[in-house]
Formats: C-alpha cells, sequence, structure tokens
C-alpha cells in the first residue's frame, strides 16, 4: 500500500486477509474488493481511466 501510494498509482485492494474492507479504505486503497470471485469488474477496475 505505502508503495503504490507514494508511486502515485491507484490501489485496489482485496479484504480476503487479517485486514478488514474499513481499514484497507482507511490505509488508503482507492477501491476495496470483497473478493476475486468477479474477474470482469476486476478487469473493468483496473483499465478504467
Amino acid at each position: 500500500m505505502e508503495g503504490a501510494l507514494a508511486a502515485g498509482v491507484r490501489v485496489i485492494a482485496v479484504a480476503t486477509g487479517r485486514t478488514s474492507a474499513q481499514d484497507l479504505h482507511a490505509a488508503g486503497a482507492d477501491m476495496v474488493l470483497t473478493d476475486l470471485s468477479t474477474t470482469k469488474a476486476l478487469v473493468d477496475l483496473v483499465t478504467a481511466r
């Protein structure tokens, strides 16, 4: 997270581990997904400008 924020890139986090979605948002994530089950939604997020 810190590296991405320092580089000025968008951060898409996935809340499947110990860190909650709320904590990921608080840490600076632009978008938080609950899982990677919807591949199309992930691709749309990554390719959106």
